[in-house]
């Protein structure tokens, strides 16, 4: 600990740093994090730019963080976090998910999930089913999940590939190889170095919606991206791509743009436009559901999470729609509150707003 660092604040561990990398909503409530760069503080799940290691300090609750000056983040309001509000887990639950995060913190395997039964005082099939609803995936895939968190914060950190793969308990750099396009959408080299050697063609024209950015890989659309400006949009794109190559070509992503023209016009886009998702499993898997949800419908976080078969991941949920970077064609427009508020939108609610009612949804009125 720093030399007179108060008792009230903490460095993060390596569960909870990569709870802060991944935006995993599932840590909301069990602590909070401050930046002290900013004397900002957020929720674990808040889709901000990922911190510096060095520069995190972890709180135990929302009056600790306030009372040694940090204000709270007005991007996920933690000021605003009920505890409560979701079902809490499972204690039985909690020693299982627990004993993969300690296997994980000391560079073990991963628990079989006998071993997690054991733990849990639980069945083997009842642990499993239970474990899914609880946070979105079962335990082999919350694991492998953690894993690749832990992967993406040692590549982050400067680590080489090699000392980062195992690092992060990977027991095979093949395995890592194989998935990389999924799990990092480019090689664990190219990711440590900020996406370096990606190279991404980039189109900014006026649509109905505004400004907007369209960036297109080898695999498909990367990023569609609304804004006031050219610059801010740029430099979202960077955030998200630090090191890629970006080639600006406004003539490019004519199949993106036709596409968006048409959902904005209450149409089916065309068929057979490629999409470049990159994310967590579960973060893919919310995405695909949004991607099913029909024009003119929505959906709420808690039905979203329902269909995963994860009906308590709903804040798990939102935080995947903040990450969402691929804005209408990954329509996270069409998620709502479950009182039929509009609850957030990466790119404001006014956006928000304009597209439901495009689509001839009829809004809850403001109180």
């Amino acid at each position: 600990m720093f030399a007179g660092m108060k008792q009230t604040q903490r460095l993060p561990t390596d569960t909870e740093f990569a709870a802060i990398n991944g935006n995993d909503a599932s840590f909301d409530g069990r602590f909070f994090y401050g930046v002290a760069s900013t004397k900002i503080f957020c929720r674990p799940s808040c889709v901000s730019r990922a911190p510096k290691r060095e520069n995190v300090r972890i709180f135990a609750d929302i009056e600790t963080a306030t009372a040694v000056g940090f204000r709270p983040c007005k991007r996920c309001q933690p000021q605003n976090y009920i505890k409560g509000q979701a079902p809490a887990a499972d204690a039985r639950l909690e020693r299982a998910r627990k004993l993969i995060d300690r296997r994980l913190a000391a560079g073990e395997s991963t628990p079989t999930l006998p071993q997690l039964a054991k733990e849990a005082h639980m069945g083997a099939t009842h642990l499993q089913r239970r474990f899914a609803a609880a946070y979105g995936l079962s335990p082999r895939a919350y694991a492998e999940a953690q894993r690749v968190a832990l992967l993406k914060t040692e590549l982050r950190n400067g680590n080489g590939v090699t000392e980062a793969i195992y690092g992060a308990g990977f027991g095979a750099a093949s395995r890592v190889y194989e998935k990389a396009g999924r799990w990092l959408g480019m090689t664990p080299a190219d990711y440590r170095r900020g996406g370096e050697g990606l190279t991404l063609t980039v189109a900014i024209r006026r649509t109905a919606m505004g400004a907007t950015l369209v960036a297109e890989s080898t695999r498909g659309v990367a990023a569609l991206l609304f804004g006031n400006t050219e610059k801010a949009m740029l430099a979202e794109l960077r955030d998200e791509f630090p090191a890629a190559r970006i080639d600006r070509d406004d003539a490019a992503g004519v199949a993106a743009f036709a596409a968006l023209e048409a959902m904005l016009a209450g149409r089916e886009p065309p068929k057979g436009l490629r999409l470049d998702l990159r994310g967590t499993p579960f973060q893919i898997r919310v995405w695909t559901a949004l991607q099913a949800i029909p024009a003119g419908e929505t959906r709420s976080y808690q039905q979203i999470a329902q269909s995963l078969g994860a009906p308590k991941a709903s804040r798990a949920v939102g935080s995947a729609c903040g990450n969402n970077i691929i804005g209408v064609l990954v329509p996270c427009h069409r998620a709502l509150r479950s009182d039929g508020g509009l609850g957030g939108y990466r790119w404001g609610l006014e956006r928000k707003e304009k597209l439901l009612t495009s689509e001839g949804v009829a809004l809850e009125p403001a109180e």
